[in-house]
């Protein structure tokens, strides 16, 4: 008998995460089979701001180098003050990319400061014609992301 009550005490936990729960935790319900995507509950989405963008071209050495800098802020303030983000910045000259870069990094206090450098194809281009894009991975645990650009 104290084994049955032992396994009892064991075998509770397993049997309550077996319950339904009327609420879904993280969706708001299973899309049409044509569309098959999830729709989060507004919490998982996060909105970031780009804004505090700089670009500077290095010509003092053999190749040219453009470097740039960034700031990427949760203007929502939502209950997430850090989080880990993915996203890939594009560099594009005449509207060809020339580099992309994946980068990843955790928002502290709702903000990030990004710094990057790749090598320009040529020399003599300015700053107006290098145009950089920001465009959002997923942040953690693998919600959908979005970025905007703050014109501020």
């Amino acid at each position: 008998m104290v084994n049955c009550k032992s396994l009892f005490f064991v075998l509770i936990p397993f049997l309550f995460g077996c319950i339904e729960q009327e609420e879904d935790q993280f969706f708001t319900g299973s899309a049409s089979d044509v569309e098959k995507r999830f729709h989060y509950r507004d919490i998982h989405n996060i909105t970031l701001s780009l804004s505090q963008l700089n670009k500077v071209i290095d010509e003092t050495g053999f190749a040219p180098i453009f470097k740039g800098q960034f700031s990427l802020e949760n203007t929502q303030q939502g209950p997430f003050e850090k989080a880990w983000v993915a996203f890939t910045i594009n560099i594009l000259v005449a509207n060809k990319i020339i580099a992309s870069i994946q980068r990843a990094g955790v928002l502290q206090d709702h903000k990030m400061d990004v710094q990057f450098q790749h090598n320009l194809p040529k020399f003599g281009l300015s700053e107006e014609q290098v145009t950089i894009k920001v465009t959002p991975v997923a942040w953690m645990p693998s919600y959908p992301l979005s970025i905007s650009r703050d014109e501020r």
